[in-house]
Formats: C-alpha cells, sequence, structure tokens
C-alpha cells in the first residue's frame, strides 16, 4: 500500500515538474524576445532532463534553468538560427517545387535535416564538443547511425501529438514543449550511452581506448543539490 502511494506521489510530482518546466521555456524564451530565447531556453531544458533522467532528481529547477540558460548562450542562439533558417527554406521548397523527382530529393533531405535536428540539444548537454558546425555533424552522425531509435522516435512523436491535437488539445498548453523535449532528451540519452558502451567494447588496447574516451569528453553533473 504504502508502495502505491509512493508511486503515485512520484507520478504526480513528475507532472507538476513537466509543467512547471514547460512554463519556464516560455517565460526564457520570451525574455530574450523568440528569436534570442528559443535556442538557448531549449539548451536549459534539455540539460535539466538529461539530469533528471541519469537519476539526479532532486536539482534547484529555477537555479538550474538560469544557469543553463547562460551556459552556452550565444552558441544556443546561432544553432538555433541556422536551424530555423534551414527548415524555413525546406518548408518553403516543398510547398512550391512541383516537379516529383525535386519533392522527393526534398523529402529525403528533410528527414536528414530532422535527424540532426532532434539531437543537436541533447548532444550539447552531453559532450563538451566545440565548434557548431561540428556539433551539426556529430548530431546527425548520431541520428543516421541509430536510425532504428530516431524513426521510432518519430512515429512515438507524431502520434502523441495528433493524438493530443486530435482529443485533448488543451493539454498541451502545459506539456507541449516538455513532453516533446522529454521523449527526444531520453532517446539520446539511449543512443549516447548504447554507443559509448560500444567504445569500450570494442576498443581493448588501452591507448585507443584512452583516445576514446578523450573524445567522447562527455559532461559531468555539476549543478548542486539543495
Amino acid at each position: 500500500m504504502l508502495k502505491s502511494v509512493e508511486k503515485v506521489n512520484q507520478i504526480f510530482t513528475t507532472i507538476l515538474k513537466l509543467v512547471y518546466i514547460n512554463f519556464l521555456w516560455w517565460l526564457f524564451t520570451i525574455f530574450g524576445l523568440g528569436i534570442f530565447g528559443a535556442g538557448p531556453s531549449t539548451y536549459a531544458l534539455v540539460s535539466i532532463m538529461r539530469q533528471w533522467i541519469r537519476g539526479n532528481t532532486s536539482i534547484p529547477i529555477f537555479s538550474s534553468y538560469w544557469k543553463y540558460y547562460k551556459e552556452s548562450f550565444k552558441e544556443s542562439v546561432v544553432i538555433s538560427w541556422i536551424y530555423a533558417l534551414i527548415g524555413c527554406v525546406l518548408v518553403i521548397d516543398l510547398l512550391y517545387v512541383s516537379n516529383w523527382y525535386l519533392k522527393v530529393f526534398f523529402v529525403i533531405i528533410s528527414l536528414l535535416y530532422f535527424l540532426s535536428a532532434v539531437y543537436i540539444f541533447p548532444l550539447m548537454a552531453h559532450y563538451n564538443w566545440k565548434g557548431i558546425f561540428f556539433r551539426m555533424k556529430m548530431s546527425f552522425i548520431f541520428g543516421f547511425s541509430y536510425l532504428q531509435y530516431s524513426l521510432l522516435l518519430f512515429v512515438v512523436i507524431g502520434a502523441t501529438y495528433w493524438t493530443a491535437i486530435t482529443f485533448f488539445p488543451g493539454i498541451l498548453t502545459f506539456f507541449g514543449v516538455s513532453f516533446l523535449f522529454y521523449v527526444i532528451t531520453w532517446t539520446a540519452n539511449q543512443v549516447f550511452t548504447r554507443m559509448e558502451l560500444q567504445n569500450t567494447e570494442v576498443v581493448e588496447d588501452t591507448t585507443l581506448y584512452q583516445i576514446t574516451k578523450e573524445r567522447i569528453n562527455e559532461k559531468t553533473i555539476k549543478v548542486s543539490q539543495r
């Protein structure tokens, strides 16, 4: 009985956290006037969700959000602009190109674009890698290398949001952003963990193993707990 009560309490706590961090995403996005706020706010949201998924569930949410919002502000803004620009170009091309061969070509390019876009912020939160275009390249490689995870992610997101928009549109006000990025961050964490385990198993030579570890360069959890 006590375990059931604790389980229910845990579920409601998680729901409240998702609602709260969804509110923070909008607050900090508006704080940055949209074009300057969406990227850093998304990075902060994903960074906190990464901590939750890795078991660090007791971190102070607001102060951590603010810390992450400032942490990679410039890179997050530039990356959000690049992906937004590419996305706009692809949408316009898909809407106005009449040639079917070109349409198929742009559909394939759009799929490659989404493969990179869904992993870029989880990758930024997970690794200390430098360079915007290097990060974009690696996010695409992760998405393409673990295509089965990526396609399943697209299906789950599509089905969930189609159901929500059709039957419960009001729920998106409270979970529209946070639930989306929770699913993305959870999937990305599975991909990163598998990749790191594979590297550990395949690389037997200690020198090469050390090089691989240095290339992984995973971020450590530095947020203090209260």
